[in-house]
């Protein structure tokens, strides 16, 4: 079973997407999205404007209660346009991998944005295999080298180096991308 079908899952069968649905409009996003995953990681932005920490809690429980979480974090804070946004992050085990589930609530503009964007990647890709294939196997020696996160370097990074500049390896991208801070 490939990362999409084990996602598919994690959605449907699991029921994620139908709970989510009971507290707004859940929009698949990034890698999953994209199909371009190179990790257990699914992302999912959520339509809603009146969440409250009363729902925050509610999630909790099904989150925990469902997924057995090996990490939880929720949290309510302000974004950087003064919004206020729920987090939900987790880790559980799925058939002995672990999988990272990130959940944010979020007004409809912010997720046209982020639905745009991963748009745009798609279409880039659409017609060149080659490009999927670099840009996945660039992020999964990321991995291996404990490189990919958000202070390192992230999966726009990665998109900008093989669409925009033509890398389609990781030794080029480091050289063409490097970061302060990152260290080899």
């Amino acid at each position: 079973m490939n990362r999409l079908e084990q996602a598919n899952r994690i959605l449907y069968d699991l029921g994620l997407l139908n709970e989510l649905n009971k507290y707004g409009l859940p929009h698949l996003i990034g890698s999953a999205k994209m199909n371009l995953m190179a990790w257990n990681d699914l992302d999912i932005d959520v339509e809603n404007d009146s969440m409250s920490l009363d729902k925050l809690y509610l999630l909790t429980n099904y989150i925990l209660n469902t997924f057995n979480p090996t990490w939880y974090e929720a949290k309510e804070e302000i974004n950087e346009q003064g919004n206020k946004v729920w987090f939900h992050g987790f880790e559980f085990y799925l058939d002995n991998e672990l999988w990272n589930v990130d959940i944010w609530f979020l007004d409809k503009s912010t997720i046209e944005k982020a639905e745009k964007y991963c748009d745009d990647i798609s279409v880039k890709i659409s017609e060149k295999e080659q490009l999927r294939t670099a840009i996945i196997k660039i992020k999964q020696d990321l991995i291996k080298q404990n490189l990919y996160s958000f202070d390192k370097y992230t999966s726009m990074d990665v998109y900008d180096a093989v669409i925009n500049k033509g890398i389609t390896n990781i030794e080029d991208f480091i050289r063409i991308h490097k970061k302060t801070g990152v260290t080899l």
